[in-house]
């Protein structure tokens, strides 16, 4: 397929539609097996465990072996690990396939942003990058919409079947993938170099680049900051909004619907505002901190519209900071360490998750649901503090 963005946009929707399937109600599914909160904080802390143990060593092997390979093993890797969620549904089932999950997303993380941004580069067309991006991200919303509906209605039909689309999409993912994606820019590197030095080379080059921008060192610290954040809602808002709010199963794949529905609409919108901005890191400091409020208010909020209202809002802020995101930091890294910097910014997040999966699971147990949100709150903002004073320094 000659049209890369358009490849990276089907490769989005599928992705994201395979994931947004089981998004609305898979913690409902772990307490169907009877876990409770700790043990889900569990799990989810052994994904963003592997994505640590991982990231780095998928996004050398996508930088020295090629992208594709990479994204095409993800798939696959992805189908087997949904295979084992229906398969072997109790804690220690759960945990090796969140295991072999995290390996998947590692596999695609880095090397599809990396593969669209050199292959549209070797086209000629690095103007197309932040669009790419731009359109990614709403055909990402699209596929999560879809699933979004579908999951959330399959899940109030029968919880035992959420898995089940996840790993029919994955293996179509995988079939097409093999046969459709195409790497045709060249590399300064080379496979049958020695790994060893291959690997030393690569990291060394990652680590001066870092150096080299500070900027991407501010990145990487908020990344740290709000995936931390991020987490403490993402594990544990179907379970307030079921057991705290009396929300009905159903409405779930609607209530994160709505919010795939909003970033399709007006993504391209926000995208044409950051662009126009004379300071790139403007909006995305504005969004991050609407964040914030928003997630400050669900935990204040007892009134379950209200605090429907405001989770939409969070979901919708985090579409539209992904591709701005994602732009600033690929200005700053070069191609041939490109898979393995966007790894080291996934690793980066990734930690702020398994600090967050440690910490959250023994808050909610003891205090409660609202403190452990009302903390993602202070640490993101803390976290913007710190990146607004990087910036400054930096300046």
């Amino acid at each position: 397929m000659r049209d890369k963005a358009k490849l990276y946009c089907l490769i989005q929707f599928l992705t994201s539609l395979a994931f947004g399937a089981i998004i609305p109600v898979y913690v409902l599914y772990y307490r169907h097996f009877d876990l409770n909160l700790f043990q889900i904080a569990l799990v989810a802390a052994v994904f963003e465990a592997s994505i640590l143990i991982f990231e780095m060593p998928t996004g050398l092997i996508a930088d020295i072996y090629g992208r594709k390979i990479s994204v095409i093993l993800s798939a696959l890797t992805l189908f087997i690990s949904g295979l084992i969620f229906i398969n072997f549904p109790n804690l220690y089932g759960f945990i090796i396939a969140e295991a072999i999950m995290g390996l998947g997303e590692t596999l695609k993380s880095g090397a599809l942003e990396a593969w669209v941004v050199d292959s549209l580069k070797h086209q000629g067309k690095d103007q197309n990058v932040k669009y790419a991006f731009s359109e990614g991200k709403r055909f990402y919303s699209a596929g999560r919409l879809l699933g979004f509906v579908g999951g959330g209605y399959l899940g109030s039909l029968n919880i035992k079947y959420i898995w089940h689309p996840f790993v029919i999409v994955f293996l179509i993912t995988f079939l097409f993938l093999l046969f459709f994606m195409k790497e045709e820019y060249e590399l300064k590197r080379l496979a049958s170099a020695p790994i060893i030095k291959s690997i030393e080379d690569t990291i060394k080059q990652s680590l001066k680049a870092i150096k080299t921008e500070r900027i991407i060192y501010a990145l990487l610290i908020l990344a740290f900051f709000f995936e931390f954040s991020l987490e403490t809602i993402s594990q544990f808002w179907q379970v307030h909004f079921s057991e705290n709010l009396l929300i009905k199963t159903q409405y779930f794949g609607w209530i994160v619907a709505i919010s795939s529905f909003l970033v399709i609409l007006f993504v391209n919108r926000v995208t044409k505002i950051y662009e126009n901005l004379k300071n790139e890191t403007t909006l995305l400091i504005m969004i991050k901190a609407g964040f914030g409020l928003s997630l400050l208010l669900v935990v204040l909020t007892y009134n379950p519209l209200i605090a429907i209202i405001f989770f939409i809002i969070i979901q919708t802020l985090e579409g539209f900071s992904g591709p701005i995101f994602l732009d600033i930091f690929n200005k700053y890294i070069p191609s041939e360490q490109r898979a393995t910097l966007l790894s080291f910014k996934s690793l980066t997040g990734s930690s702020g998750e398994v600090l967050s999966g440690l910490c959250i699971g023994v808050i909610a147990l003891k205090f409660g649901l609202r403190p452990t949100f009302g903390l993602g709150t202070l640490v993101l903002f803390a976290g913007l503090v710190i990146f607004i004073l990087f910036l400054t320094r930096r300046k």
